[in-house]
């Protein structure tokens, strides 16, 4: 039961992503409701949802429009289970509401996939890193796993077989404090740019296959897709506009100064926010950065 992203090689975390939504009371059905989080905080134009301990999402009710697909920015971003009682029961909490999902195998993770009410899309994630060895191309874009086997980068996730670890059946319960923001994938108006702008800051390619319009990095942990990247909405697209439900902006907290430090080096501007670091990464997305 210990949590999987302890990994102590790791050099940085996501802290919460802040979203804009069409509507405070609809976002705090789903964020409690369906996916289990505690209000911890909240106006007529904000609420903060998370853990007993932690804020994960902060909704911002500024948007007019749902989210529209076809632009640069947020593809989805993922939510971490710490182990696999907690994912299945992530998994129990969305049937029980029937609440609509597409469960994919990874391989490197098992997922959920959903949209919230606004339809930005949203990852209920189990990392298992143990099951990978790599991704194949040789035959388009496939996945070898730590048995040799080479299969699809998506096949269909058995939830029967999830819910073989249901420890607690009861969906009152808020989701586990351990339970963090994973990873983001962003749809990148260039691939390389955005690579580069992450490699800048401190990330390790994992896989860069601009052939394929993607890649990924990682932070130093054995699961290494923490920030992905892909253009297949379209090369150069611009960022939504300002209306529609999406992506505020998102928080990268370093686990020392020095790591902050240099990535602000790698950068050509950022603004200081009260010890915070405001700047943009290639396509535009805003970011904080801070450290522990």
């Amino acid at each position: 039961m210990n949590p999987i992203n302890s990994s102590s090689s790791r050099f940085a975390s996501f802290e919460a992503i802040h979203l804009n939504n069409t509507s405070i009371a609809k976002a705090t059905t789903f964020w409690t409701t369906i996916i289990g989080m505690k209000l911890r905080k909240n106006s007529n134009s904000i609420a903060e949802f998370g853990t007993e301990t932690k804020t994960l999402v902060v909704v911002h009710e500024n948007a007019t429009k749902r989210f529209n697909k076809g632009f640069s920015g947020l593809y989805h971003f993922a939510i971490h289970a710490p182990n696999k009682q907690e994912f299945a029961s992530m998994l129990n909490r969305l049937a029980i509401n029937n609440y609509p999902f597409h469960p994919v195998d990874h391989t490197m993770s098992k997922s959920l996939y959903l949209e919230d009410t606004d339809g930005i899309n949203l990852e209920l994630t189990l990392e298992t890193p143990e099951r990978f060895k790599k991704v194949d191309i040789d035959n388009g874009l496939r996945i070898e796993d730590a048995n040799g086997n080479i299969k699809s980068a998506t096949t269909y996730l058995d939830i029967n077989e999830i819910l073989k670890d249901l420890s607690d059946k009861n969906t009152n319960n808020s989701i586990s404090k351990d339970t963090y923001i994973g990873h983001l994938h962003l749809y990148a108006n260039s691939i390389e740019k955005s690579h580069e702008f992450y490699k800048k800051i401190g990330y390790t390619p994992f896989n860069y296959l601009p052939q394929f319009l993607y890649a990924d990095l990682g932070d130093g942990g054995a699961y290494q897709h923490r920030i992905a990247l892909n253009s297949w909405h379209g090369i150069n697209k611009p960022l939504a506009p300002k209306e529609n439900a999406g992506m505020k902006h998102f928080q990268i907290n370093f686990k020392t100064k020095e790591k902050l430090e240099q990535a602000l080096k790698n950068v050509y501007e950022y603004e200081e926010k009260e010890n915070a670091f405001w700047l943009n990464d290639a396509t535009g997305n805003k970011i904080v950065l801070t450290h522990s």
